[in-house]
């Protein structure tokens, strides 16, 4: 199966999980690339701000056509309960280009029960996979077991 992962990272947690699934299932890596500053505590608020409300943002052209593939997979942080903005950008632009798709999602404090929700009602796709990663067991190394249960999900489609 082709698969495609595509994330967002502002810190390079979600990055290092979409990286290890690269390897894992063999797919091509693209990473949404963001054109407004996110640094520091300014970027910080402005994120959470977009996210609890909702925006869009302008993202930069990506390298890879998602209709190319039989799977994409999605990554993003949580952003104040929700999706990135660049992440749900990615996802509205091109939600009827994607057969199959697959969710992740980082999250640093607390759980974000309706995630997965807000990403398929963005992609207008039931996904055929999800699974929630903590930045300390990322950072920690400490996730290998429920990323091979993720990425076992995913090949058996």
């Amino acid at each position: 199966m082709k698969t495609l992962i595509v994330f967002y990272s502002r810190t390079g947690t979600t990055r290092l999980v979409a990286q290890k699934i690269a390897e894992m299932v063999k797919g091509d890596l693209e990473e949404i690339k963001d054109t407004k500053n996110r640094d520091g505590i300014i970027g910080f608020l402005r994120s959470g701000y977009e996210s609890a409300r909702r925006k869009l943002t302008v993202i930069a052209e990506t390298k890879y056509d998602p209709a190319q593939y039989d799977l994409v997979v999605i990554g993003t942080p949580v952003w104040a309960g929700n999706i990135s903005s660049p992440t749900r950008t990615y996802m509205v632009k091109n939600k009827d280009r994607i057969k199959k798709v697959a969710f992740f999602c980082t999250l640093s404090l607390k759980d974000a029960p309706n995630i997965f929700k807000e990403m398929k009602e963005a992609c207008q796709k039931e996904p055929i996979a999800t699974a929630m990663f903590r930045r300390k067991d990322v950072i920690g190394n400490e996730y290998a077991d429920k990323l091979k249960e993720f990425v076992s999900k995913i090949e058996s489609q």
